[in-house]
C-alpha cells in the first residue's frame, strides 16, 4: 500500500522530479567541469604541453591501455601511419633510436655515488685539491670475462692485453617497461684513464682523452634542496630552458619518437658563443629513462642529422657529440636532495686554442651547471605557488557549489514543495 501510494506520488509529479533532477545535474555538471578545465590548464602551465603529453601517456598505459586491448590492431595501425609520417621527413627512428645498452656506461658512476662515504683522494687529486676522487673506481681494468675488477699489479698498469676497463662494465639490467631497444650506440674511449681537472664550489671534474687534444669531461656535483623530478624537467623542457638559458638562441624540437614509452627526442639547438667566434648549433638527439625500482634517473644524447636542418654558413656545425647523466635521489624523486654525475663530449671541428678551451670548460660548464639549479628552484618555486592558487581555486568552487539554492537532492525539493503547497490548498 505505502509503495503503490509512493509511486503515485511520483507519477503525479514527474514535472516537479524531473525538474529538481536536472538542476541537480547540471550543478553537478558544472562543478565538475570546471574542475576539469582548471585542472588541464594548471598542469599545462606548469608541465608545459609535452610534460602534459607526457603525463596523459603515462596514465593511459597505467590505467586506459589493459580494458582497450581489443584495439591493439587499431592502435597498431595508427602507429604505422605516424611512424610513415615521421619518416617522410626524412629521419627514421627505428634506425636513429639510441640504444638502452647506452645507459650501461654510467654503471661506474652509480658505484661512485654509492661509495661517496668511503672516498679516498688519489695522489693525482691530493695534487689538484679535488674533493672527491674518480679515478680509482673509473680506471679500474678487468679481464675479459670477469666480473669484478683485477687486484693485479699486470693489469692496473694495462700492460696485459686482455685487461679493458670496458670488460668491467655489465648490463644495468634496467626497468624499461617494454621500450624499444634502440640501435645506435655512443663511441666512447673506454679503456682511456680518467684524470683530474679541477674542483670549483660544487662540482668536480675530471677528464679523459677521446683523440688527439680532445677531451671527454665527467662532472659530479650533489643538491640537497631541489628533486630529482623537477631537476629532470627543468633539463627535458625545452620551453621553460629557453627562459632560464640565455645561451640558447634556439631550441626547438623537430621530431619525437611515436613508439610508446620510448621518451626519445629530436632536437635543434643553438648555443651563443663569445664574440669573435661563430655561435654553434646541434641536431642531436636525446632519450631518458626513469627506474622506479632503482630510482635512478639517464639521460643520454648524442649527434644526429636531419634533413631540414642542413648546416648554415656563419655557424659551425656539431656532429661528434655526446653525452650521458644520471641522477640519483636521497630517498624519492619527489623528495629534496640528488647526486647526479654528467659525462659529456663534443668535437667542435675547428681548431680551437687550447686557453680558449680551458677557459669554456672552467668557467663556462660551472656557471651552466648553477643556473640549471637556479632555474630548478624557480621552477619548484612557481609550481608550489600555482598550486596553491589552483586549490584556492577549488574552495571557490566549492563555496558557490554549497552555496547554490538547487544543490539539496530532488527528494528533498519535492518534500520542500509539498509542504509549500499545503497552506495554499488550505486557503
Amino acid at each position: 500500500m505505502l509503495f503503490n501510494r509512493f509511486v503515485l506520488a511520483i507519477k503525479n509529479q514527474s514535472r516537479e522530479t524531473l525538474r529538481a533532477w536536472s538542476y541537480q545535474c547540471e550543478s553537478i555538471f558544472a562543478q565538475r567541469s570546471r574542475r576539469i578545465q582548471q585542472l588541464f590548464s594548471f598542469y599545462q602551465s606548469v608541465y608545459g604541453t609535452q610534460g602534459l603529453k607526457q603525463l596523459w601517456r603515462a596514465y593511459y598505459r597505467r590505467e586506459l591501455q589493459p580494458p582497450l586491448r581489443g584495439m591493439v590492431m587499431s592502435a597498431v595501425g595508427l602507429v604505422g601511419l605516424n611512424i610513415k609520417r615521421m619518416g617522410s621527413d626524412g629521419f627514421d627512428w627505428n634506425k636513429e633510436r639510441l640504444a638502452l645498452s647506452n645507459f650501461d656506461l654510467c654503471r661506474r658512476d652509480i658505484e661512485f655515488i654509492n661509495a661517496l662515504p668511503n672516498n679516498q683522494l688519489c695522489d693525482r687529486c691530493q695534487a689538484k685539491k679535488m674533493k672527491y676522487c674518480y679515478c680509482q673506481l673509473g680506471n679500474q681494468r678487468c679481464k675479459k670475462g670477469q666480473s669484478k675488477p683485477s687486484t693485479s699489479k699486470e693489469a692496473e698498469s694495462g700492460t696485459d692485453p686482455d685487461t679493458s676497463i670496458s670488460n668491467c662494465l655489465r648490463p644495468l639490467d634496467l626497468d624499461v617497461r617494454n621500450a624499444p631497444a634502440g640501435t645506435v650506440r655512443i663511441q666512447a674511449q673506454d679503456d682511456q684513464k680518467w684524470e683530474p681537472y679541477f674542483s670549483k664550489n660544487e662540482f668536480s671534474i675530471w677528464r679523459r682523452q677521446e683523440r688527439s687534444s680532445l677531451y671527454s669531461y665527467k662532472v659530479y656535483a650533489r643538491f640537497d634542496d631541489i628533486t630529482a623530478d623537477d631537476f629532470l624537467h627543468v633539463q627535458t623542457d625545452l620551453d621553460y630552458r629557453r627562459q632560464w638559458d640565455d645561451t640558447a638562441l634556439r631550441l626547438e624540437l623537430i621530431s619525437e619518437d611515436p613508439v610508446p614509452g620510448s621518451n626519445s627526442h629530436l632536437i635543434y639547438w643553438e648555443m651563443q658563443w663569445p664574440r669573435l667566434f661563430a655561435n654553434r648549433d646541434y641536431v642531436y638527439c636525446r632519450r631518458y629513462i626513469k627506474d622506479e625500482n632503482k630510482k635512478l634517473i639517464f639521460i643520454c644524447n648524442r649527434g644526429a642529422t636531419h634533413n631540414t636542418y642542413p648546416a648554415l654558413s656563419g655557424k659551425v656545425r656539431v656532429t661528434d657529440y655526446w653525452s650521458l647523466m644520471v641522477i640519483k635521489p636521497f630517498r624519492g624523486f619527489h623528495e629534496p636532495g640528488l647526486h647526479f654525475v654528467l659525462t659529456y663530449f663534443d668535437d667542435p671541428g675547428i681548431p680551437i686554442p687550447q686557453n680558449i678551451k680551458s677557459w669554456v670548460t672552467q668557467k663556462q660548464m660551472p656557471e651552466f651547471l648553477t643556473k640549471m639549479y637556479v632555474a630548478t628552484k624557480n621552477y619548484a618555486c612557481s609550481r608550489a605557488i600555482k598550486m596553491k592558487d589552483m586549490f584556492h581555486g577549488f574552495a571557490l568552487i566549492n563555496d558557490e557549489y554549497t552555496a547554490n539554492e538547487q544543490r539539496g537532492s530532488w527528494l528533498g525539493s519535492l518534500s520542500r514543495r509539498k509542504v509549500n503547497s499545503k497552506p495554499e490548498a488550505g486557503r
